[in-house]
């Protein structure tokens, strides 16, 4: 499978941190937070990545080099203008080999069971499916809510269908939904190349916040698997600090 890892992003929440450099290559360590996410990959045998490139976009071209990276392939979908999450991922339809792709945040670290979600995938034949967790505090990153059913094609396992996905949590809507089992999006994803083609093209444009509520509302079968490995999110500078803290006393 190839993966297309999205790392365009400005960080203006970091630049107190981090400068005018590009989030996703900040040092933890000695060595860029997208390493980390690349050698993720290659856990599981993905060797061919697309890296989703805008702002300071060389930082991450000069250090992966043009062509390979300790035996990944790597290519680059630059964004002269911002398009957004969802428009990035259209943008970079080119470069895509396969009918589907494994989309996945380059400032985020969720290693979470990719056999699973491929699994989740094949079985529903979903348009989409999402790699989720279980957290209690659901404000910052919004919250899914996941059917699982009994499906025979999955052995008997149950596989995980989205209902609904609101990335605009509220604290009020959080308090109410205290008793309800939710997750949140663990932003890795196996995306049918044929739902990217039909996303708008050069256009900016939200995965999270428009794109995928609406191919629910659509009828589009969105999977979801949830796995209880490690997040980590570097978006914040509380965040930054906490892993760059944990990273130094291991």
């Amino acid at each position: 499978m190839q993966a297309l890892v999205l790392c365009g992003g400005q960080g203006t929440r970091l630049r107190s941190v981090i400068g005018e450099n590009q989030k996703t290559m900040t040092k933890i360590g000695n060595v860029p937070f997208l390493v980390n996410v690349v050698n993720y990959l290659k856990t599981y045998k993905i060797t061919n990545i697309i890296f989703a490139t805008g702002y300071k976009s060389s930082e991450v071209k000069n250090y992966f080099g043009p062509k390979y990276y300790f035996g990944v392939e790597v290519s680059y979908s630059e964004e002269k203008i911002a398009l957004g999450t969802g428009g990035a991922i259209r943008h970079a339809l080119k470069l895509m080999k396969y009918e589907n792709i494994l989309v996945l945040n380059g400032d985020t670290l969720f290693k979470a069971d990719l056999n699973k979600l491929k699994e989740n995938f094949k079985v529903l034949n979903a348009d989409m499916s999402i790699a989720c967790k279980s957290m209690e505090d659901k404000t910052r990153y919004g919250t899914i809510n996941i059917d699982f059913i009994n499906e025979k094609l999955g052995g008997g396992k149950q596989q995980g269908i989205i209902r609904s996905f609101d990335e605009k949590q509220s604290e009020s809507k959080n308090e109410e939904d205290k008793e309800k089992k939710l997750y949140i999006n663990g932003g890795i994803y196996i995306i049918k190349k044929e739902l990217i083609m039909n996303i708008p093209e050069n256009q900016k444009i939200s995965l999270e916040k428009e794109l995928i509520p609406n191919w629910i509302a659509e009828g589009k079968t969105i999977g979801a698997v949830v796995c209880d490995e490690s997040f980590v999110d570097i978006g914040t500078p509380e965040s930054l600090n906490e892993y760059k803290t944990k990273q130094e006393s291991n």
